[in-house]
């Protein structure tokens, strides 16, 4: 990570506060609480605008006493902020705000969690790390808990300053009846920097209260009163989200924490041209490798790395299925896609193992559990190769190249008319020879099967389920109902093939392991590790008499169905486009491309959806 601040920026917001969970080890602090010399903690703070400080400081200073509280004034400090992302704003997307703070001349870099837990009062993740040295330099050398998750999710993206605050602040700290801390309150006057073109900071006033400890209701308490008696009101907004606006940022709305739900397929129409769909859909695909891939980075849960694969393997899945409609320079990129989502799979495996062995070893007696813990200490070394190798293919040049050309290749191609027929065909005629293709495929392999077939041959049916279900998941909204009952059948019969897939990988990983196994590995390691292969390669066995039922409804009144759908609407297309171009042969057209509509839709494709990728 090149941690060099640059000024200039795009905006960020918050994305859900994992819980640290495999890959990153929680890291032990305090509950909560302000005056934290490094860790992670959850920050639980109410923030009062307070036009008038003055208002709040008497009311603190008349009250030394508070009920069973007590009020005390603590030395003022100087703060000065500085707050950092990279271009594409992916500390943003991981959902954090990365700030380097300076205080009585120490340096701290803390990531905070920008969505909060609760909806009464800020309840966010809080993790801190103590620098050495200078500024983002300092950043880049660090090898704690923020050093080292910057580095993971900006890679090999340098940083650059969003904005700077400087911080006026007044402190009390507010004290239960046998001197325990309560929590603290701030009483802040903080001048952000500005955008281009303001001579003048921003100034914002506020009062903030931080609990201290699990039990936060008191300080909740004097907060209720401060309301009150002072006329102060809940804030609307954090300093993260006050800095981004008065530097005139504003960061994708697919970075967001109030970011809406993924958009649902485009649905096809008679004049939507199979080019057209296949790059709008591969836009659609790539804004959301875009927002997975920061979280996916950071490590912190197998859901991130999941739906990141799944982004990857989508748009392997237009790259083939539309390889005749789209330019050689799009589909070249293949082989970089596929090491891509390979790296991803190498780490997904291990989560999948780790998984198996946690569950396994919750099944047992309290004290056979710790004889599993030099097997699960193993995994999560495998796992942290395995996620440095996805994340130096991550950074690689080719996948940066790749990512950050394909929206320009996109536009190039919206803005010129398709040179050849295939390029120009209609979606709703393309389409159905596609998806009767892939369908011919799975059925091919899927009517060999016996429930004593090998694995391989099990595998390989999976494989091919999976990537119908991929390839008509692009279409589904233009033939409703029926694709969405074939898809239902799909899953399942693919959830079959997955247990049984995942089982069988893992019992020979197993036994494989224990062949040659690592000099920490006891023999109640062992034997626990022969129980659980013995378990899982029984059910991958038992899961071959399972698979019959779910592909005779794939292959039944489903596809049919489904079959009769598409047939319609390409006849209907048929109809219509030639219409079309006996009415343009007709007006004095050419005839050949006439009434096709590629070259009206596609330059608004390109000035809607490129413009946002194209920065990135």
């Amino acid at each position: 990570m090149a941690a060099r601040p640059r000024n200039s920026a795009p905006g960020p917001t918050p994305a859900p506060h994992p819980a640290p969970t495999r890959g990153r080890a929680p890291i032990a602090a305090p509950a909560n609480g302000a005056g934290n010399d490094g860790g992670e903690t959850r920050e639980v703070e109410w923030q009062l605008t307070a036009p008038d400080l003055s208002v709040a400081r008497r009311w603190l200073e008349q009250r030394a006493v508070l009920d069973d509280l007590s009020i005390k004034p603590l030395p003022a400090q100087q703060l000065h902020d500085i707050y950092l992302d990279t271009e594409d704003w992916r500390v943003l997307r991981a959902g954090f705000a990365l700030r380097l703070r300076t205080k009585g001349g120490r340096l701290e870099a803390t990531l905070k969690g920008l969505r909060s837990a609760r909806s009464d009062v800020a309840d966010r993740r809080e993790i801190t790390e103590p620098l050495s040295g200078n500024g983002a330099k300092a950043l880049a050398h660090a090898t704690g808990p923020v050093g080292t998750r910057v580095r993971d999710v900006a890679g090999a993206k340098p940083l650059r300053t969003l904005f700077e605050v400087r911080t006026s602040r007044q402190r009390f700290a507010v004290r239960s009846r046998d001197s325990a801390d309560v929590g603290e309150i701030a009483l802040d006057e903080a001048r952000f920097s500005r955008g281009s073109g303001h001579r003048r900071p921003l100034v914002l006033t506020r009062v903030e209260l931080e609990a201290v400890g699990s039990d936060s209701s008191p300080l909740e308490r004097v907060a209720q009163r401060l309301r009150t008696e002072c006329g102060l009101h809940r804030a609307t907004e954090n300093k993260f989200a006050v800095g981004l606006r008065s530097a005139s940022l504003e960061p994708p709305r697919d970075a967001r924490p109030d970011r809406e739900a993924d958009p649902a397929p485009a649905r096809m129409d008679p004049s939507t041209r199979a080019a057209e769909f296949a790059a709008a859909t591969l836009l659609r695909l790539l804004r959301e490798w875009q927002t997975n891939e920061p979280a996916a980075r950071l490590g912190e849960g197998p859901e991130p790395l999941h739906r990141l694969r799944v982004a990857g393997r989508r748009i392997d899945t237009v790259l083939t299925l539309f390889r005749t409609c789209l330019p050689t320079g799009v589909t070249k990129s293949r082989p970089t896609l596929k090491g891509l989502v390979d790296a991803l799979g190498e780490v997904r495996d291990v989560d999948i193992r780790l998984e198996t062995v946690s569950t396994f070893r919750g099944s047992l007696a309290e004290g056979d559990r710790p004889a599993l813990d030099p097997l699960q200490q193993h995994l999560e070394t495998e796992r942290a190769r395995a996620r440095a190798t996805m994340l130096r293919a991550l950074d690689a040049k080719p996948a940066r190249q790749w990512l950050e050309t394909l929206p320009d290749q996109l536009a190039r191609m919206a803005s010129l008319a398709p040179s050849q027929s295939s390029r120009n065909a209609a979606a709703l005629i393309v389409v159905p020879r596609l998806i009767r293709k892939r369908y011919g495929k799975l059925r091919k392999c899927a009517r060999r099967l016996t429930p004593k077939s090998s694995m391989g041959e099990f595998h390989k049916v999976r494989v091919r389920t999976k990537k119908l279900r991929y390839a008509l998941e692009l279409v589904a909204p233009t033939y409703a109902k029926r694709a969405d009952k074939m898809l239902l059948a799909l899953h399942k019969l693919q959830s079959k093939l997955g247990t049984q897939h995942d089982s069988d990988v893992v019992a020979r990983y197993l036994t494989q392991l224990a062949t040659h196994p690592p000099a920490s590995f006891t023999a109640a390691t062992l034997f626990l590790m022969g129980r659980m292969a013995e378990r899982h390669a029984a059910q991958a066995a038992g899961m071959g008499r399972k698979v019959g039922k779910p592909w005779r409804k794939v292959r039944g009144r489903r596809w049919k169905a489904l079959r009769a759908r598409m047939r319609a609407l390409r006849d209907d297309a048929r109809e219509r486009n030639h219409k079309a171009n006996g009415a343009s042969h007709n007006a004095g057209g050419n005839g050949k491309y006439a009434g096709t509509g590629a070259t009206a839709r596609l330059p608004a494709l390109s000035a809607m959806d490129i413009s946002g990728l194209t920065r990135h």
